[in-house]
């Protein structure tokens, strides 16, 4: 009789593609476990073209069942929630505290409005949600369920009929070992959220970045809405609400947590025996020129800087001007031999607001006008070939991102120098990783989340020109051949599950 897996998360790409990833090694298998994903309607086609895709004849014979999620998703739950709050938004967009540069107000206020992300459902909308989960598992009867460590009502589900679960994170070791670690280490030594501090804590901030650290403690436990929602679903679910904070404080004795990355790529730590690195969790990818064969003739021209701050990160006008006039710079500076290609770049540019690029006479054509006619620059809103693909193809340099875990992850795969621009909660900590490894550099020091075009020019001009770029490449490379060595976090998960399932 086949094994029962099912996987279960959120549909926010965050998280999903390595869920995505791990279906994917699964179908590539040669055992019998019956697979079920649960999700959001906007997962289900790419789920089941999985299945259609897939490499292995084995795979045809053991499809995916899809089971789609009553409720709100995650993204749909945090607009709802900013939007009928008091926390200040930008329109459409995120917390203005967010968009800050950062501070000690600044900080406290983002800390604050990160609450919402645990749970972002009224206590109606996350008992909606409950429920559909709850019929879900109790349906298939799974064996073991893999479930989204973001996920408050996959969480609170799994804790409340005693399921046996495993977490997936695409994140990193740090978010789950912080009570293993000796002395405390993790109040004083790594940075507290939102602080942007430097890893290791610098003596002199110690203080500030312990009290960062209690005060998120603190405001988690003392969050009014978060005790409504956990009010509202002892009463009418009677269930305890069960959030990430349980993976830390109240974690079943049999769940482990797998997660994306290596040691190697990691801040030093204490690593308890219920957390696995698996390494990079990648989904494959076809190749560039299979979706898009006249942006692979073009980036086969010369070596490339590609600029990709995510799906969510929205980037307005004036800060869009400083990144041009960083390009700008950057590429009237970098010298190129006779015989050599010039140095081009490929920006994939999410707009805040409206705002033309490419239209004579706007500020953007200003800056960059020349180097579009030479055909130096691309800048488009959308890219069919996926990020990994684009990295892998061996034109790019440099990927300038916006410290996402999956972007640090696909590009350190490829072995791809990093400069990277931190926008929100753990973005901070991947700055501090790629240049605590050597692989690339912080671009908005001074000013982050926001960047001024000299800084990063001279962030992105360490990571192109001279001895420190030649270590800098060197070292990245290393990485990726680690990666390499030690195999596809996907597979890796996949051989985990495999054994603990039959």
């Amino acid at each position: 009789m086949s094994r029962k897996l099912l996987l279960l998360t959120n549909v926010d790409r965050g998280q999903a593609n390595v869920f995505l990833a791990v279906a994917s090694a699964l179908l590539e298998t040669e055992t019998e476990i019956e697979i079920h994903f649960a999700s959001f309607a906007g997962l289900e086609s790419e789920v089941y073209s999985l299945w259609q895709n897939a490499s292995s004849p084995d795979a045809m014979a053991k499809p995916i069942h899809f089971h789609r999620l009553g409720g709100l998703t995650m993204e749909e739950g945090l607009k709802q929630y900013f939007g009928t709050t008091s926390i200040p938004c930008r329109e459409n967009y995120l917390p203005e505290s967010y968009l800050s540069p950062l501070g000690f107000r600044t900080t406290l206020q983002a800390i604050r409005d990160t609450m919402a992300i645990a749970v972002p459902y009224t206590g109606h909308e996350m008992q909606v949600l409950f429920s559909s989960i709850v019929n879900i598992i109790t349906s298939v009867s799974p064996d073991l369920i893999l479930v989204d460590s973001l996920m408050t009502a996959g969480l609170t589900a799994c804790y409340h009929l005693g399921a046996k679960f495993f977490c997936l994170s695409p994140n990193s070791i740090k978010e789950f070992s912080g009570p293993s670690q000796p002395r405390a280490s993790s109040l004083w030594k790594t940075p507290a959220l939102f602080s942007g501090f430097k890893y290791p804590v610098p003596w002199y901030l110690i203080p500030l970045n312990v009290f960062f650290s209690l005060y998120t403690a603190f405001t988690f436990k003392t969050d009014a809405h978060i005790r409504d929602v956990y009010a509202h679903m002892l009463t009418y679910a009677e269930a305890t609400l069960r959030t990430p904070v349980d993976l830390l404080l109240n974690r079943p004795e049999s769940a482990r947590i797998l997660v994306g990355t290596l040691p190697e790529l990691d801040f030093p730590a204490v690593i308890p025996p219920h957390i696995i690195p698996c390494g990079p969790i990648l989904m494959r990818a076809r190749p560039v020129e299979d979706d898009d064969m006249e942006l692979a003739k073009w980036l086969a021209k010369g070596p490339t800087i590609y600029i990709n701050l995510g799906s969510i990160c929205q980037v307005s006008e004036d800060q869009a001007c400083e990144l041009a006039s960083a390009i700008r710079t950057v590429l009237r500076t970098v010298p190129s031999a006779p015989t050599s290609p010039p140095l081009q770049v490929l920006w994939k540019l999410k707009k805040q607001g409206v705002y033309d690029v490419h239209e004579p006479g706007c500020k953007i054509f200003d800056i960059l006008g020349d180097e579009f006619k030479l055909g130096l620059v691309r800048i488009c809103g959308w890219l069919k070939p996926q990020p990994i693909a684009i990295l892998n193809t061996g034109h790019i340099i440099c990927n300038i991102h916006h410290g996402g875990a999956n972007s640090y992850y696909e590009a350190v795969s490829a072995g791809v120098p990093q400069v990277v621009l931190p926008q929100w909660t753990d973005c901070y900590d991947y700055a501090q990783r790629v240049e605590l490894l050597g692989i690339g550099r912080l671009g908005s020091r001074s000013s982050k989340p926001l960047w001024n075009a000299q800084e990063l020019v001279r962030e992105i001009l360490h990571v192109l020109v001279g001895v420190e770029a030649a270590n800098t490449r060197h070292r990245a490379m290393e990485l990726a051949a680690l990666c390499q060595r030690k195999g596809n976090g996907a597979g890796k998960v996949a051989k985990y599950i495999t054994q603990e399932i039959q």
